[in-house]
């Protein structure tokens, strides 16, 4: 057999290692979503005023979204959205109260970032990034951003960003999405779930606005000779590996605005799907145990916030 077949058959399947990935970003989109429909039911105006008035299985149904927004075993801190809702996500975020849509979101890029690692091994013969893998498969997030910085300062972002492109962008996202600077969650989280957007500096964004520069595999080892090319015009194509499209159709109208049993049966479906995607091929790495456990757990909190929502829209329909 040839030697380059022989070599093809021992790469990792990037199929494989694709599917977990898309699984959780869909996941983490799904949790926020749901949160997102939750909190203006249960932090809205008419719901908590026709619970107070009416009582019954209105006011229980209150009760039980309060609880389910807040249930550390189900959707962690998870208020989303607008006015009280805003105010206590933010609230959470100072607190260091922990959300499931952001656990998720994190545990996606953290497996992203392994999946590339995996793809493509002439990444460990660099200490550099070598550090900076080994840092991110134990879950040192800060640990990641500060020597993957150190590698900026010493060999220049464009350097930086040759070795670990496609990952950068989600190392940067990654720890946006885990410090306690709440303005830059927002690009965090495009790029966590696929719908990355230009961000805007003024609101703290500055690193993930250099993550968007470049989406591209990698620049060439000895570029030519030449004056050197003016700003792209266009969208630069983006890696191969990745979990979900740049920019997925946005949610239709019938999503957004939804039910709760609607977003209780989806969130079960992400259960039973992250189940599957914790037991994929792609993970028999023993490298990967602790990140199937995690998502394993995070499948089990998926099902608890779908019982919660469940009950909340059989207690309101009661009411």
């Amino acid at each position: 057999m040839p030697d380059a077949a022989t070599s093809a058959s021992t790469a990792p399947d990037v199929d494989l290692l694709d599917a977990p990935c898309r699984a959780l970003a869909e996941a983490a989109d799904a949790v926020g979503e749901a949160a997102r429909y939750a909190s203006g039911l249960a932090l809205g105006a008419r719901l908590p005023a026709a619970a107070l008035t009416r009582g019954g299985g209105t006011r229980r149904g209150w009760r039980t979204l309060l609880r389910t927004l807040t249930e550390p075993a189900g959707f962690g801190w998870a208020p989303r959205g607008r006015g009280v809702a805003r105010a206590g996500r933010l609230a959470g975020i100072l607190a260091g109260r922990e959300s499931l849509a952001i656990s998720i979101a994190v545990c996606g890029l953290r497996a992203r970032i392994r999946a590339a690692g995996a793809t493509r091994p002439e990444l460990l013969a660099d200490p550099g990034t070598a550090a900076v893998l080994r840092a991110v498969e134990d879950g040192r997030q800060a640990e990641a951003v500060r020597l993957f910085r150190g590698i900026e300062r010493e060999r220049g972002a464009g350097h930086a960003y040759a070795l670990l492109a496609p990952s950068f962008a989600d190392i940067l996202a990654w720890d946006a999405l885990t410090d306690t600077n709440p303005f830059n969650d927002h690009a965090g989280w495009q790029i966590a779930t696929g719908r990355a957007e230009t961000a805007d500096p003024l609101l703290g964004l500055g690193a993930a606005v250099r993550a968007f520069c470049d989406r591209g595999t990698g620049l060439p080892a000895s570029p030519a000779a030449g004056p050197e090319p003016g700003p792209a015009r266009g969208p630069v194509e983006r890696p191969v590996l990745r979990p979900v499209p740049s920019r997925p159709p946005r949610p239709s109208a019938r999503r957004r605005h939804g039910s709760l049993d609607g977003h209780a049966s989806a969130l079960s479906s992400h259960a039973v799907r992250l189940r599957g995607a914790a037991r994929t091929a792609g993970w028999q790495d023993p490298r990967d145990a602790a990140l199937r456990a995690e998502v394993e757990r995070l499948a089990t909190r998926c099902a608890t916030a779908a019982s919660g929502l469940a009950l909340a829209a059989a207690q309101l329909q009661d009411g």
